[in-house]
């Protein structure tokens, strides 16, 4: 085809909700994913697919959010662990994950955490090369691996030594670790585009978590991402009533 042939050619039809039926969103998004937003939306498959679309940019706003939160924990954590155990992450000598402090059942528990903590920095510097830097180390941990520092049974190890410190505020372990765990989970399922259209949710709790956390450890960051955040424009654009 010349270009001239081109440019005369009608343009493809753009594609409307009501393009696709149950059929086809339903080979997209699975039945009973589809399911969760056809009952919100009285069986209604285009207002189906409008809900399932905004869903999915909310989740990306609040995974924004909560990214920023976990780049701000993980490096006043890393701060206040370098005092005392430098470049722990790629420092063969480290003696960071091998403490212990107590006995018996608490022992145990802190070996356990202590060989998840060094396999899961393993996993974290698989494909890094063969020197990689403590920062890309540090960048490439999970939430789930900084979750797991401020457990009870570190509280002799981590917490009270290092980790208290990271925070404004004063808050407790406790405070801390319920909020950074429910982030975790709340994390994992806006990565993998999971409904949180609806108070049942957590969606509101959780972004009240995060902002809470961030503020603990930094103030001034806390309030730009607040300031800047979509959610709640997004939350103000739900294309179905009655679910925020």
């Amino acid at each position: 085809m010349t270009a001239e042939e081109q440019a005369a050619a009608p343009a493809p039809a753009a594609a409307t909700p009501a393009s696709l039926g149950v059929t086809e969103l339903e080979a997209w998004l699975s039945p009973p994913r589809l399911d969760t937003y056809l009952f919100h939306c009285g069986g209604d498959a285009g207002l189906a697919l409008e809900l399932y679309c905004w869903n999915s940019q909310l989740a990306a706003a609040a995974l924004a959010d909560t990214c920023h939160l976990e780049v701000a924990l993980r490096n006043a954590y890393d701060r206040q662990l370098a005092q005392q155990f430098p470049d722990w992450s790629v420092d063969p000598t480290s003696r960071l994950f091998t403490r212990t402090q107590g006995h018996g059942r608490a022992v145990a528990k802190q070996i356990s955490l202590n060989s998840g903590s060094l396999r899961a920095l393993n996993d974290a510097r698989r494909g890094l090369g063969a020197n990689p830097s403590h920062g890309k180390v540090v960048a490439a941990t999970t939430f789930g691996f900084w979750t797991k520092l401020t457990d009870r049974d570190r509280t002799a190890t981590f917490w009270t030594p290092m980790l208290r410190h990271a925070f404004n505020g004063a808050p407790t372990r406790g405070e801390v670790h319920e909020r950074v765990a429910r982030i975790n989970k709340f994390r994992n399922r806006l990565a993998h585009n999971e409904p949180v259209l609806s108070t049942s949710s957590g969606l509101h709790d959780r972004m009240r978590d995060v902002d809470e956390l961030f503020g603990w450890v930094a103030p001034a960051a806390a309030a730009y991402v607040r300031a800047i955040s979509t959610v709640p424009s997004l939350l103000s654009q739900c294309p179905a009533s009655g679910l925020l």
